[in-house]
């Protein structure tokens, strides 16, 4: 498997750059294109974690985006749009994982080339990769989750509390597992 960095694919199709010119009036609805534009990469980037694969993580982005301009008039202004995406985009992923029973996440075969690095350095960065890859495949769906969620996009426990469906308390105990089991396993 080749490695894909989750933020260029999207930037080459156009996502993730700011959308310069919003509504700002409390009555405006936020068009929904715009809210594709903005939180492609976030979405992305969390199913890409969860899958471990590019067209995976494309596929349930894609349908994240259409459950939620489906269900759109159900998000409440207000509240955190990219934590209700995310949710959104989690239940996606659970939803495919119980049809086929198990989603396999794979490591990387190749370390992504690097500009102008020293071959002992592309060694040791590809062979970093490999122990973090096989350290994150180690934990749980929900610990990965988790741990994305914390290290990647930054939200609070009580957003990832939201978005992986359970208390802020296992949220804290998911993330706490994680960075010991990292730790213990990267060394």
């Amino acid at each position: 498997m080749k490695y894909v960095d989750p933020t260029a694919v999207a930037q080459k199709r156009g996502f993730g750059e700011p959308v310069a010119a919003l509504p700002t009036s409390p009555g405006a609805a936020l068009p929904f294109a715009a809210v594709v534009h903005e939180h492609w990469n976030s979405v992305y980037k969390m199913l890409y974690t969860m899958t471990g694969n590019v067209h995976d993580a494309e596929d349930f982005a894609q349908e994240t985006f259409l459950r939620a301009l489906r269900r759109f008039d159900t998000f409440q202004p207000g509240t955190n749009l990219r934590s209700w995406l995310l949710r959104i985009a989690a239940n996606c992923f659970y939803d495919a994982r119980r049809k086929r029973q198990r989603v396999v996440v794979s490591s990387l075969e190749k370390e992504p080339e690097a500009a102008n690095r020293p071959v002992d350095s592309k060694m040791q960065l590809a062979e970093q990769n490999a122990l973090l890859n096989a350290a994150l495949e180690e934990l749980s769906e929900t610990t990965r989750l988790v741990f994305h969620l914390r290290a990647q996009e930054e939200l609070s426990f009580r957003e990832i509390a939201e978005v992986a469906e359970i208390s802020e308390e296992a949220a804290r105990w998911h993330m706490h597992q994680a960075r010991t089991k990292l730790l213990k396993r990267l060394g």
